[in-house]
């Protein structure tokens, strides 16, 4: 810690002593509404657009297996992340390191690209919903 934690304002204003009543209500990703994964039964919402999975939950379970998912400081996230990838980008190679891109620059050109792509993924997905 240094001179500016020493001279912070206490943050114990902002918290209650009591606690207060709240909910949460899960919703459930257009991912896991696909037929193709096996789960419970769930309440998709109306409308939902799910894309098609890239693999099913049985090769989830499989590429998975033996890992210890009880907590999330028992599972080795160097593995996993390389599962994710794998079963996601298929044989795209896994990132060896960052890109190192100032994504700071052209910022607004660059968020304008990804809201596009976005509205045509969307668009695509919707299509092929109604095929």
């Amino acid at each position: 810690m240094n001179l500016n934690d020493a001279l912070a304002q206490p943050m114990a204003d902002i918290f209650n002593t009591t606690p207060s009543t709240w909910s949460f209500t899960a919703t459930v990703p257009a991912s896991l509404c696909a037929k193709t994964i096996k789960l419970p039964p769930l309440t998709c919402p109306g409308g939902v657009v799910a894309n098609k999975p890239t693999h099913t939950g049985e090769y989830w379970a499989r590429a998975t297996r033996g890992m210890d998912f009880t907590s999330e400081d028992r599972m080795d996230f160097a593995e996993y992340n390389r599962i994710l990838w794998k079963g996601l980008m298929g044989n795209r190679p896994y990132p060896a390191r960052p890109t190192g891109k100032d994504l700071r620059q052209n910022r607004e050109k660059l968020l304008a690209r990804y809201k596009l792509s976005l509205k045509q993924n969307a668009a695509q997905a919707k299509k092929a919903s109604t095929n």
